[in-house]
């Protein structure tokens, strides 16, 4: 049966970013008219605009000047929030409040039409596959109208560490989480998640708090890619001269508590107390309540030095990164994957990361493991330089591989949809 599928791509759209889930959209989005011909089926990215949908072929361009800006809008409001009494403070908290103010700043920065207004018609047995930030858009009645005209909907699910480890995020995302999910349960057909691990997590939350006679036959999951298609951006000199020297680490993903920096910083510092020359390089935007960490980076006495801090560089210098570092770090608490730690493999890069359920599900045995509960490990691996793991037998997956797997699945579970 032939199938017409919408991938919503409304967030990574509208935002202007490129980390994390939206890198994974955009990888994604490129390969779906090779996948659409293999597998002979439809597919077109879509964004959502007031309850209407509209196909793009191109994403605006990354906007990191805006980004600076809305951050310092989120700041600002955050601060005002909590010096407002408790019963106006507690509206300005609901996910219905908060989803609308996102969506208002993301218009006011970002705004863009596609080159060609051209809306979708959907029909009965269409499918809709949410791939982004699903959360962030409670147009419920939306949902609603898209069900009750038999069109099938699936969401990619990346993790529901919000839900499961809320110290490690904002309330905001929180609400905005818990809220998704008790109001979309009844309107999504399918999940699809990027391990079996967050798979197993989504299914156990779900059959949990919103639906017990929900079957498990409706969960999959899928791996993510691990190639790069970089443009041919230049490489700044401030770069280069970063890389002239060796023994360099680096991490890739955003400053927040759950990537556990701070972990990593306190092992390069035992290092050099001990006169041990090496660099560590941390590449990625500052996140949500890190402010105290980023200054102490910033004044630190090896700043700029032999430690940095890259939070605007594109995927051509990431890449200048990947092939000339020693090795990644990766410390994070909690993960729904790890995409910087396979994109490392695929650079024939060794990683360093900790030993958590999700790296041992995706990295297996070909990276090197740390123990967050001890404070040396870390620094043991280094000083031994005892990590050589041979990445050429790594089962990696491209992006083709992944997005035309997503699709594979998206079309399983579209004929278990009544």
């Amino acid at each position: 049966m032939g199938y017409n599928i919408y991938i919503d791509c409304t967030h990574t759209y509208n935002s202007g970013l490129n980390t994390g889930i939206q890198r994974v959209v955009r990888n994604i989005s490129t390969y779906i008219s090779e996948i659409s011909s293999e597998l002979n089926v439809t597919i077109d990215c879509v964004i959502l605009r007031d309850r209407q949908y509209y196909k793009f072929t191109d994403f605006p361009k990354i906007n990191h000047k805006n980004n600076q800006i809305k951050n310092k809008l989120k700041s600002f409001y955050i601060t005002i929030r909590d010096l407002l009494p408790t019963f106006i403070s507690k509206y300005l908290y609901s996910p219905l409040f908060i989803g609308k103010l996102n969506k208002l700043i993301d218009r006011l920065l970002f705004y863009k039409a596609p080159k060609e207004q051209n809306p979708v018609i959907l029909n009965e047995n269409d499918i809709i596959l949410f791939i982004d930030t699903t959360w962030l858009n409670n147009d419920y009645k939306t949902l609603a109208h898209l069900k009750n005209n038999k069109v099938k909907l699936i969401s990619l699910i990346y993790d529901i560490i919000p839900i499961t480890h809320t110290q490690f995020c904002t309330k905001d995302l929180t609400n905005i989480l818990v809220n998704w999910y008790k109001n979309a349960t009844p309107y999504i057909d399918s999940y699809i998640s990027i391990s079996n691990t967050v798979q197993e997590d989504v299914y156990n939350y779900i059959k949990t708090n919103h639906n017990k006679n929900i079957n498990k036959d409706r969960f999959d999951y899928f791996y993510l890619g691990s190639d790069f298609n970089p443009k041919q951006n230049e490489i700044s000199q401030n770069l280069k001269n970063i890389f002239e020297s060796e023994n360099i680490y680096l991490t890739v993903s955003t400053i927040e508590p759950r990537k556990n920096h701070k972990y990593i910083l306190d092992t390069f510092e035992l290092l050099w107390s001990k006169g041990i020359d090496v660099k560590y390089i941390m590449i990625g935007r500052v996140g949500w309540n890190s402010d105290e960490f980023v200054m102490k980076i910033k004044t630190h006495k090896e700043y700029n030095k032999r430690l940095f801090l890259l939070s605007d560089i594109n995927d051509t210098e990431l890449v200048y990164a990947y092939h000339n570092a020693k090795a990644l770090i990766f410390a994070s608490y909690i993960e729904g994957f790890g995409l910087p730690i396979i994109e490392s493999l695929y650079n024939n890069l060794q990683v360093l990361c900790s030993d958590i359920k999700i790296h041992r599900e995706i990295a297996k045995d070909f990276v090197t493991y740390f123990d967050l509960e001890n404070n040396s490990s870390l620094a043991d691996i280094i000083v031994k330089d005892n990590f050589n793991k041979e990445i050429k037998n790594f089962n990696l997956y491209s992006w083709k591989d992944s997005t035309k797997s997503l699709i594979e699945k998206v079309i399983i579970q579209a004929e278990k949809i009544k």
